[in-house]
């Protein structure tokens, strides 16, 4: 009787389109800033520039003038109208910076004549 000897998916070279979602997936992943882990879809970035722009209407705020934010982890912070605007513009710039890396490296990853798995395209750091 014959052996069928099957690779793990997760072993084989990703193909182009795997490469393309990890880095989708990647790209909008919660960021590391300086008050904690935010989420930065672009989705999670309207919500936050709508707050600052409605701050002082928002029926949510804290008495002592803070809203509390849900950070990438599920937290709670209370943060101020200034902490959020500048919060939003460091989420922004370090999605940014990350988006650029990306994109470079999953072209690099496409040129590559064997390219890496899909475990490894699933390890954030493996881009970085």
């Amino acid at each position: 009787m014959k052996r069928s000897l099957q690779l793990n998916p997760d072993n084989r070279p990703a193909s182009a389109e795997q490469i393309k979602d990890w880095r989708d997936k990647h790209e909008s992943s919660p960021v590391e800033v300086a008050l904690g882990s935010f989420d930065c879809d672009p989705l999670s970035e309207l919500r936050m520039s709508d707050s600052i722009a409605q701050f002082d209407m928002l029926p949510t705020l804290n008495p002592d003038d803070t809203l509390n934010w849900i950070l990438g982890d599920n937290s709670v912070l209370p943060m101020t109208k200034a902490e959020l605007i500048s919060t939003l513009a460091e989420v922004e710039t370090t999605r940014a910076v990350r988006s650029a890396t990306l994109h470079v490296k999953a072209l690099l990853f496409k040129q590559q004549p064997i390219r890496p798995t899909p475990a490894q395209l699933a390890n954030l750091s493996f881009w970085m």
